[in-house]
């Protein structure tokens, strides 16, 4: 069944800037890198091309520290890891420093600016030119004889020894599988936005790597908080939609003509303060009054049973204001036959990035000896709302510590020899739960193309108890309905095979943590709990014992 076993000392999964930072960390101290990717060298919504630059927010001084803090603090509603908040601030502005190192030659912003969701103005750091960026990381990563590069590959299992990581199992460009034999993993595979019909993410960010951690005995946490983002449908689907377009927008409107808004405003909130607040911040929040845009929105989706969106009407003065917040994104627009006042400009709320993730510590270790996870896969500093700007610096601070310490731990052990036998009794054991008894399977596509119809109405901006109970009850009948052993044995079905086996997974356990929070806070919006409740600070936590899953709020 194993038809190549490879040995390395660290595996790296994944080639965002995650993964590229802790791979070079790593193979300049000298240890032998595998880098595995789904997809090609640079991948991941590090690299996705939805829109034209991103940003890094950093401490404007010394005295910016607290400040930075407070605004963190304000927006994660008791959510986040304010530790590792202190840390990133204090770290941040070196890492920016090393943007160059990984092939990224950030540009720094004139004048200080807000990150969505913050109070104070500060430093910004400016990332674009992805084609550059691509080539540079290329000829910076055939300098490094001890890196390898994995690409269209996937790993489907991590294979522990003596309570430690040892390895994983893949599968390779050409579907066989692999079995790698190293001390330590990194996952930097990124969040789960693929997991709903419509995303602002490339396929690959699918949530493979939480359950790869899960599995690998890792826990999960803030899984509920997840960012819908307004994304174009039309003219041109999945564009990444301005919100500060806002100040320039007439109305809101169904295919009749009809403001979507007028129904769901309270008495006091006009649609043009609605327009202003909702203007400052891109995902959907239940924090401020604006959150009736999107709720506005899911109501008349769920209305209509229709995903087509609901139009923007423009004034043409938008194209009057020619300061770089505008021109820039407007410019971009029109690179892609876009114009606002022309065409006919539709949004719906798209899955975006995730808030929680993997539970680690401020080294990406997980709990599990040799096992990291960093980036947007990692549950760290980010709350129940996620502060604009700490994304890509996240990435660079934690990449750069979780290498320092994988570092001393490869070093201070041996590669443990691995039992073959016994890892594809394993493997076959965990395909044999994901084989229902029958021959009229659903295929992985049909599954995962259920799994997302049913995250995206049902674990969307509005949540209530009886559709997520429904949506469970779905995601269990087509768990009965999946034989994945027959597609596991057809090699070209095999990856999509354990992809749907994960998304069966993931999506069981991001709606089990939606019922589970009986409350609205940040990102998460519960319709029969339409406020917060000081019950619910604390964190959800997400494991997996003797194969079950566990859901607990963390005493902290």
């Amino acid at each position: 069944m194993i038809k190549e076993l490879m040995t390395t000392d660290v595996l790296v999964v994944g080639s965002g800037i995650a993964g590229l930072k802790v791979s070079m960390e790593l193979a300049k101290a000298g240890q032998s890198i595998i880098m595995s990717t789904k997809t090609q060298l640079c991948s991941g919504s590090s690299f996705f091309p939805l829109k034209a630059s991103l940003g890094t927010q950093v401490t404007k001084n010394d005295e910016d520290k607290a400040v930075f803090l407070a605004d963190i603090d304000a927006v994660s509603h008791d959510m986040q890891d304010r530790e590792m908040a202190k840390i990133y601030i204090d770290e941040i502005r070196d890492r920016v420093e090393e943007f160059p190192e990984i092939g990224i030659e950030p540009y720094k912003l004139s004048d200080d600016r807000k990150a969505c969701f913050a109070n104070h103005g500060r430093t910004i750091y400016m990332l674009k030119d992805w084609n550059k960026i691509r080539e540079n990381v290329t000829e910076i990563i055939d300098h490094y004889p001890n890196i390898t590069l994995m690409e269209r590959t996937a790993v489907i299992s991590l294979v522990k020894q003596d309570g430690r990581v040892a390895g994983a199992i893949l599968l390779n460009r050409d579907n066989d599988f692999i079995m790698i034999n190293c001390k330590a993993v990194v996952l930097a595979s990124g969040g789960f936005g693929n997991i709903y019909k419509h995303n602002l993410n490339p396929n690959d960010v699918d949530g493979s790597g939480h359950i790869l951690a899960l599995e690998a005995g890792a826990s999960l946490v803030n899984m509920e908080f997840i960012q819908f983002i307004p994304g174009f449908t039309s003219p041109k689907y999945k564009t990444l939609w301005g919100e500060h377009t806002l100040n320039y927008c007439k109305d809101f409107v169904d295919e009749e003509g009809n403001s979507i808004l007028d129904s769901v405003l309270p008495e006091g909130l006009s649609k043009e303060e609605c327009f202003k607040i909702r203007s400052t911040h891109g995902p959907f929040t239940n924090s401020l009054p604006s959150k009736y845009f999107d709720i506005a929105m899911m109501k008349e989706i769920f209305r209509t049973k229709s995903e087509d969106g609901f139009e923007l009407l423009y004034d043409p003065e938008i194209y009057n204001n020619k300061s770089d917040f505008y021109t820039i994104y407007l410019n971009w627009l029109e690179d892609r036959g876009i114009n606002l006042t022309k065409n006919k400009m539709k949004i719906a709320p798209f899955a975006h990035a995730s808030n929680g993730g993997v539970k680690i510590d401020s080294y990406g270790r997980t709990g599990v000896p040799g096992l990291y996870a960093i980036g947007e896969l990692a549950g760290g500093i980010e709350g129940a709302n996620r502060l604009g700007g700490n994304s890509t610096g996240a990435c660079m601070v934690f990449g750069k510590r979780a290498a320092q310490n994988c570092l001393e731990f490869a070093e201070s052990i041996e590669r443990l020899e691995i039992n073959l036998h016994q890892v594809t009794a394993q493997l076959k054991q965990g395909i044999h739960a994901f084989s229902a008894d029958s021959q009229s399977a659903l295929t992985p596509h049909e599954v995962m193309d259920a799994v997302r119809e049913i995250m995206w109405f049902h674990g969307n901006v509005i949540r209530d108890e009886k559709n997520l109970q429904a949506a469970l009850n779905k995601i269990k009948d087509l768990k009965a309905s999946f034989n994945m052993g027959i597609f596991t044995n057809n090699i070209k079905e095999r990856k999509s095979a354990f992809k749907a086996r994960n998304f069966l997974i993931l999506s069981d356990l991001l709606l089990k943590a939606m019922l589970e929070r009986k409350e609205s806070r940040g990102a998460h919006y519960r319709e029969d709990y339409p406020f917060e409740d000081e019950f619910y600070n604390k964190r959800l936590v997400i494991s997996r014992i003797n194969g079950s899953l566990k859901l607990d709020f963390e005493v902290r």
